[in-house]
């Protein structure tokens, strides 16, 4: 049974790499033009100073703090880094543009959070030690999020049965769901933050992994879909698997084009994104599926 205290130490170096880590991941979101995934990374900060601020730490004390910085400012990063990164992610593989964006976010989401802790050891600019802990029996915190995550999956499944996703995109999104919270608890592994009462917890990687974020993936999914159809002037399905190979560009605009209901300035932005020719050939690929 995975020990409800889930404790976290780390030097206060780290928290300088995982700044700059956030301000890469940032330029790269900035640079592909993903701006809802960008707006979104700000809200889930502001979801994870409620959850994990306001409420465990102000409230409900099952959050505990040890260190040189005041605990308030300290909180503004402690939320940011998971609240934003996660966040951004997330919504960046709910676009599902390409392939290619998918894969190369995933690697930089993953290799650069794993690699904060990996600098933090290795270059030890400031080793003033920070540990943060979590109380996750009070309240019965555990046992309603495995609920609420539960919840998840039979809201996705009756989505599936009424026709309103496919059994492909129930399938994405909790495989999403999961990435999200795996990417976190493998960097905690691999950097040895993780302590559990002196040793690594299978039982609870597993369980923090297939709970913790999946608690809303079905809701983003909704919300994400909500924000696209007012985006985009349609709900269009979503790029299948069986397309990756083939698309280059932005999936979701190119049907878009394909239907003309794209603004000519939007049209002209993701030329210059990705290039006429790309788009052109990729459009060509959509006309023959259809």
């Amino acid at each position: 049974m995975a020990d409800p205290i889930v404790t976290r130490t780390i030097g206060v170096d780290f928290i300088y790499f995982d700044l700059l880590f956030l301000g890469i991941f940032m330029y790269f979101l900035i640079r592909k033009k993903y701006w809802l995934p960008m707006i979104w990374g700000f809200v889930g900060w502001g979801l994870y100073l409620l959850i994990d601020y306001y409420i465990w730490y102000i409230v409900m004390g099952s959050r505990t703090y040890s260190g040189p910085f005041n605990p308030h400012l300290f909180f503004m990063w402690f939320t940011f880094s998971p609240g934003f990164a996660q966040f951004a992610y997330c919504f960046v593989m709910l676009e599902k543009r390409n392939k290619r964006e998918m894969v190369g976010f995933t690697i930089l989401y993953f290799l650069g959070w794993m690699a904060i802790g990996a600098l933090s050891q290795v270059l030890p600019l400031d080793d003033r030690i920070i540990e943060v802990a979590r109380d996750m029996s009070a309240g019965n915190q555990r046992l309603i999020m495995t609920l609420v995550a539960l919840g998840n999956v039979v809201i996705a499944v009756i989505f599936v049965l009424f026709k309103k996703i496919r059994w492909e995109d129930f399938i994405f999104i909790f495989i999403v769901g999961t990435l999200v919270e795996l990417n976190l608890e493998l960097s905690l592994l691999v950097s040895g933050i993780r302590l559990e009462q002196g040793t690594w917890n299978l039982g609870l990687m597993v369980v923090n992994t297939l709970v913790e974020f999946n608690c809303g993936i079905s809701f983003i999914y909704l919300i994400f879909r909500g924000f696209q159809k007012i985006r985009d002037k349609h709900l269009y399905p979503q790029l299948s698997f069986e397309d990756f190979p083939f698309i280059k560009t932005d999936y979701n605009r190119l049907m878009s084009i394909q239907t003309n209901t794209i603004q000519p300035k939007t049209r002209d932005l993701i030329e210059k994104l990705y290039g006429a020719r790309k788009i052109d050939k990729d459009l060509e690929y959509i006309r023959s599926r259809t």
